[in-house]
């Protein structure tokens, strides 16, 4: 191996690491960016879901006290089964949208992560489609 041959390739070595660390902290930093994003909706959804159970839950026991005094008992028992069945079919439909959400933010994610080991595997395949040029 020549020096003018090791001087080429050194250099071909370092331009490789310069524009794969470049490249590296950019997805870095978007992978952080992705990252903070779906903190702050996960955050955002536990409170909105918090403030949501609790304000359900003070209403309905307002409705359950309002309806026991005014209905009749077989006007009562069809009453709070029917509720018992409605809220049953939207805690469901919550739970569903809850998780197209989850999926929504992992998407991004893995968008990013995939994206990183796309330019890893490209850095790899150049640096070995050089070595074999030569």
């Amino acid at each position: 191996m020549s020096i003018g041959n090791f001087r080429r390739n050194l250099r071909q070595l370092k331009i490789c690491l310069t524009y794969g660390s470049e490249l590296m902290w950019i997805r870095a930093r978007m992978l952080r960016l992705d990252a903070i994003d779906q903190i702050k909706s996960i955050i955002l959804l536990i409170s909105i879901l918090i403030f949501t159970g609790v304000f359900f839950f003070l209403g309905f026991i307002t409705l359950l006290f309002g309806l026991n005094v005014v209905l009749t008992p077989q006007a009562k028992m069809w009453t709070f089964f029917g509720l018992a069945g409605f809220f049953m079919l939207m805690i469901l439909i919550f739970l569903v949208i809850i998780i197209k959400l989850w999926r929504k933010q992992n998407h991004f994610m893995t968008a990013t992560l995939n994206a990183i080991e796309e330019d890893i595997s490209f850095l790899k395949h150049s640096h070995e489609d050089k070595e074999h040029d030569q």
